[in-house]
């Protein structure tokens, strides 16, 4: 959820991660009772690797019956690509004079609609209540221990923090998450911060807290203001900074970070995997280039971990088949309660949802046959789009648009709607000589979660080239899918390819040291991908290393400006491949004269156009284009093209 890797529509996309960067933050240390407190105004420019995407704006007043109202609002606005993206957070928590936290109101808009959630604290229980797309939806969390409030917490840390070494912990409500959690605070030194053209004395203290293990740091005056506050993330480093109001104003225009910053959210590997959504088994080794923040926890129902350190470990991913059936609806018990139920993010009780389930699903009653079929649904009806965030499945539903995050969402919610449990996860997909951030679907087959994926789509369950590190059934809102794992992870691992394994096929072992391609004077060759070709001898080789979303696998450049570009595109299982071929080619701009070829014994389409021509070759859910551009194009691809070897390298 970095990148969504939909091969429907080859964007970036702002990762799922992104939107949970919010700040668990005291801006500023005071007295705790009403008749004494001091109205604040405090504005904050929030920047990501150097540049302004955002603001913080923070008030305290005195409420009335002695409660203390902290109000906080944030945004950040990011241009990328042209889209507009924009995620806005405002929350509003009421404390005692002691500082024992009463309730909190937290808005997030990440789409276009606005989900709501109000907590009541009463005597060791938190009472959620939240709404989204005109439905309401509630629950209850225990506790147990003092819920501070921000004065309350503020209080203690003034009071527990003054020198090097001290070091505080409380109990609050982190409404981002929907959850309670245990903060930790360390006074790490006393350290100068340039503040306008003075240097001001600060206290420097780390914090951290049992929900997120990603510690973020934070310079106080001695008199507790905030200054600054920095936490690492996959873009760079995130920052909050005390500015004024025009400053922080201004920062809320949106910037787009630079190119490097996006590519290096993903992981590149060490060789190109062959048909990655026929993948049986992987396995993979992790180097954590920022060993600190530490490894989430990977082994699961799929997933094993044989070894592991601080700076690597060893991964093994294995495609989860149904070892059982079960038939719709499965009867809900204690122990997939939370996985049937409808949320305010997966609101499977809506009558039309339901209706669409039903009339998709049919007379299958076989939950994972039918959830197959709901998948190719979401997978047809769904629609790329870079500006949504995280949407609640109402509106999913409505507009049929979003990132993997939206077909995950809209995938569960149909298969909750028919009785099959489901969650959404988080981790990373292969695709393309790299692994990206991406979200899918689980369901619940038996005792066995089964991966599915409406983006990605395999044939059957989904594939093996996916490392998944978060699960949730959203029960806790958007932000309980990102508390910490994506933060350890993306942006922070290398990844090399040790084994695989594709269905029918015998294991594969990488040697150590393996290359993605072998140069040979002009002969370009892939052992991986099964790929050979002999460029022009006055052309040059170029774009040998690219990743997602550029398709290309390997490029050339020749005298005039003419350029070849061959590209790897997958197709869904139940797509026609000629079909497919015509479609790709099309989008590619290759319109003009049609001829059939064969070319190393399999069946071809040839297009010339004016200045373009390209060739399409149908492999095991995939399909090759050569597109020539230039003058003498069909020339320059006809002695291309009689060069190219693409082997089912099924192994």
């Amino acid at each position: 959820m970095n990148q969504d890797l939909s091969n429907r529509d080859q964007k970036k996309r702002v990762p799922i991660w992104f939107l949970f960067l919010v700040f668990i933050i005291a801006f500023s240390f005071g007295k705790t009772t009403a008749e004494d407190v001091k109205p604040t105004d405090e504005w904050y420019v929030i920047r990501i690797a150097d540049q302004p995407v955002g603001y913080v704006h923070e008030t305290l007043r005195a409420g009335t019956n002695d409660v203390l109202v902290s109000n906080s609002e944030m945004e950040i606005v990011l241009n990328r690509l042209g889209t507009r993206v924009e995620l806005r957070f405002t929350s509003s928590a009421e404390e005692s004079r002691e500082g024992l936290l009463q309730k909190v109101e937290f808005g997030m808009t990440a789409s276009q609609m606005t989900t709501r959630t109000v907590a009541l604290v009463k005597d060791g229980r938190i009472e959620l209540q939240s709404e989204a797309g005109g439905k309401s939806y509630t629950r209850t969390l225990n506790y147990s221990g003092r819920l501070l409030g921000p004065e309350g917490i503020k209080a203690l840390c003034l009071q527990r923090l003054k020198n090097p070494g001290d070091k505080t912990e409380f109990l609050t409500f982190v409404p981002e998450i929907e959850a309670a959690s245990r903060v930790f605070r360390t006074v790490v030194s006393g350290e100068p911060v340039r503040a306008g053209n003075r240097d001001i004395p600060t206290l420097k203290i780390e914090e951290s807290m049992e929900a997120n293990p990603v510690k973020q740091t934070l310079w106080l005056t001695h008199d507790g203001e905030l200054l600054k506050q920095e936490q690492p993330s996959p873009f760079g480093l995130t920052q909050v900074v005390l500015a004024d109001r025009q400053q922080a104003l201004a920062a809320a225009g949106g910037a787009e970070l630079p190119e490097e910053m996006y590519a290096s959210t993903i992981a590149r590997t060490n060789v190109w995997l062959p048909h990655p959504r026929k993948m049986e088994m992987l396995k993979l080794k992790l180097i954590h280039r920022a060993p600190e923040l530490g490894w989430p926890e990977l082994a699961g129902p799929n997933q094993t971990v044989p070894s592991r350190t601080a700076d690597t470990l060893i991964l093994e991913i294995r495609r989860r088949h149904p070892a059982a059936s079960s038939s719709i609806p499965v009867p809900r018990t204690e122990a997939n309660r939370e996985f049937l139920e409808p949320n305010a993010y997966i609101q499977s009780d809506a009558p039309e949802v339901q209706s669409l389930a039903r009339q998709v699903v049919g007379e299958e009653r076989d939950a994972f046959q039918a959830a197959l079929k709901l998948e190719r649904w979401v997978a047809e009806n769904m629609k790329f789009d870079l500006g949504i965030v995280f949407a609640p499945s109402s509106e999913v539903f409505k507009n049929r648009r979003g990132t993997c995050v939206g077909y995950a969402t809209m995938l569960s919610t149909l298969t909750r709607a028919v009785g099959i449990p489901s969650r959404m996860v988080l981790g990373y997909v292969y695709a393309q000589g790299m692994f990206g951030g991406h979200a899918w679907t689980e369901i619940l087959v038996g005792k066995e979660w089964v991966p599915i994926d409406a983006a990605i789509v395999a044939e059957g369950p989904a594939d093996a080239a996916r490392i998944g590190f978060f699960s949730s059934s959203l029960q806790g809102g958007a932000g309980s899918v990102e508390t910490g794992p994506g933060q350890q992870m993306f942006g922070h691992v290398g990844m090399q390819i040790l084994e695989y394994e594709l269905a029918g096929a015998k294991k594969v072992s990488v040697p150590e040291g393996a290359k993605p391609y072998n140069l040979k004077g002009d002969e370009y060759e892939n052992p991986w991908l099964g790929l050979k070709l002999t460029k022009p001898p006055d052309f040059k080789f170029s774009k040998l290393d690219e990743v997602w979303p550029d398709a290309t696998v390997v490029g050339m450049e020749g005298p005039n400006g003419i350029k070849a570009a061959l590209r790897q595109l997958e197709i869904s299982p139940w797509q026609d491949g000629e079909s497919a071929a015509r479609e790709i080619m099309s989008k590619l701009g290759l319109k003009g004269k049609e001829q059939k070829r064969t070319l190393f014994g399999r069946k071809t389409v040839m297009v010339e156009g004016a200045d373009k021509a390209g060739v399409s070759v149908l492999g095991s859910g995939e399909v090759w284009v050569l597109v020539v551009e230039g003058k003498e194009a069909m020339q320059v691809l006809d002695k291309i093209a009689s060069t190219l070897r693409i082997g089912d390298n099924g192994n």
